[in-house]
């Protein structure tokens, strides 16, 4: 224990976690992917631990560079040959080392996970046992930058190393995280990097195989950095290879080809709570109440319609992506994160949920564009027709609809009755489907 403190006073250990929270706690208190919705870092357990694992992007880069930095130590210091004439084992300096550096970089990684479990549990979030994986890889993920740091530092004790393995690690990472997103990489490639790919969602957690894989592979590492770490000659030094290799070795089969197979639902957290026939998943079972009433009166004003919704649910699919059809019409679904709801109730969030006759629009997030504007539009008008009258959009809205939604209600009330109800199920139909064009079928009818 003396020579653990003696350690833990004298190295960068004291520094690794205070870097690590500076940078972390920094962003994740800052605008960012970790701070919306439901998929928020405070948001769930499962959250809370998988985007600090996102973030060992930044936090890797630290620990490796500082962990190197202390390897070199006795070569640079020049006592290498007097530390080896000592009876004390080199084993023993290095494991007291080794914890020195490593408990307090897991001190510091677990501090920014209970900064998001303390909000989720003070939240009353729901808990589910997805977590835990994430938690352990992550940890590991810490301890294997430690060993790996430690290990190139005593193998390669120059000035250059530390900073040229924390620019590597830093590349790295960036590249697997960026492939991932944009595919520019194999999806093995991707999961190899030790930040976590973006979280889509709350509902979704990475596969078994996944989880597998990517232990084998973080152990790899960590075998790597220890073998170098106590090699004593050349031989061991190459055998610290085969950690590695073999981490490769069983999880590059377990990695599935397509990003789509990397995750699988969160079955609990996605079950249906009820209220007659207005669902909502279990994660956001308190919003039940402010969904009931609206989603009922949603659902009357729908039976005018063929073939109209006999149920509200809320979907678990992740939001903020391109949906496709064809949907079921029997359901009417609906996401909390989806920002035509947020923040609604009562009459608001019922005409909310009428937007295209009961239907998900079939674009993400607007980004412009005509087609967009055209569905957006229409939606409107849908709506609108539904609930009885009509309102124009508001005029601070981007961008404005109000030319497209006036010409429209106009074609549509100019029609008989029977003939409205035609178009408005037609275009609810090309919502479902997402195929033609919504506003078309108002302006001229179903041909």
């Amino acid at each position: 224990m003396s020579a653990f403190r003696i350690e833990v006073r004298r190295t960068v250990a004291p520094w690794v976690p205070v870097a690590m929270l500076a940078v972390s706690l920094g962003l994740l208190l800052s605008r960012g992917p970790w701070n919306y919705d439901s998929g928020a870092w405070n948001a769930t357990w499962l959250t809370a631990v998988r985007w600090p694992r996102y973030l060992l992007v930044l936090l890797w880069p630290i620990i490796v560079g500082a962990a190197a930095i202390q390897g070199m130590r006795d070569v640079r210091a020049g006592v290498g040959e007097l530390f080896s004439s000592t009876p004390r084992p080199a084993g023993q300096r290095a494991r007291t080392l080794g914890l020195a550096l490593g408990l307090t970089a897991v001190a510091g990684y677990l501090v920014l996970v209970a900064a998001g479990v303390g909000q989720v549990v003070a939240k009353g979030g729901l808990f589910t046992t997805a977590w835990m994986m994430q938690l352990v890889l992550g940890v590991l993920s810490v301890l294997a930058g430690v060993a790996l740091g430690l290990g190139l530092g005593r193998l390669l004790p120059y000035p250059i190393t530390a900073p040229v393995l924390a620019v590597l690690a830093l590349a790295g990472g960036l590249f697997a995280q960026v492939s991932g997103t944009n595919r520019a990489a194999p999806n093995a490639v991707v999961l190899l990097g030790i930040g976590q790919v973006q979280p889509r969602g709350p509902f979704d957690q990475p596969r078994t195989a996944v989880e597998i894989g990517q232990l084998s592979w973080v152990l790899g590492l960590a075998a790597a950095g220890i073998l170098l770490l106590l090699a004593s000659s050349a031989r061991t030094k190459v055998l610290a290879l085969l950690p590695v290799a073999a981490g490769l070795a069983v999880a590059l089969p377990l990695f599935p080809a397509s990003p789509e197979d990397n995750y699988a639902p969160d079955k609990t957290a996605a079950a249906l709570v009820c209220d007659g026939p207005v669902c909502v998943t279990r994660l956001h079972e308190d919003w039940l109440s402010t969904v009931a009433g609206p989603g009922k009166e949603a659902l009357r004003r729908l039976e005018k319609l063929p073939q109209h919704p006999t149920r509200v649910e809320e979907s678990a699919e992740p939001y903020r992506t391109t949906r496709v059809g064809p949907r079921d019409p029997s359901r009417l679904l609906i996401q909390q994160d989806d920002y035509a709801l947020r923040d609604k109730s009562g009459p608001g969030l019922a005409m909310a949920m009428l937007s295209g006759a009961g239907t998900l629009p079939c674009h993400a997030l607007s980004y412009g564009g005509e087609k967009n504007d055209r569905e957006d539009a229409a939606r409107w008008v849908m709506a609108r027709w539904l609930l009885g009258s009509y309102t124009a959009p508001s005029p601070q809205r981007q961008p404005p609809l109000r030319p497209r939604t006036d010409s429209a209600w106009a074609a549509l009330k100019a029609a008989p009755e029977a003939e409205q109800t035609i178009r408005i199920a037609a275009a609810r139909q090309a919502e479902l489907t997402c195929t033609g064009d919504p506003l078309k079928i108002l302006l001229e009818g179903a041909r």
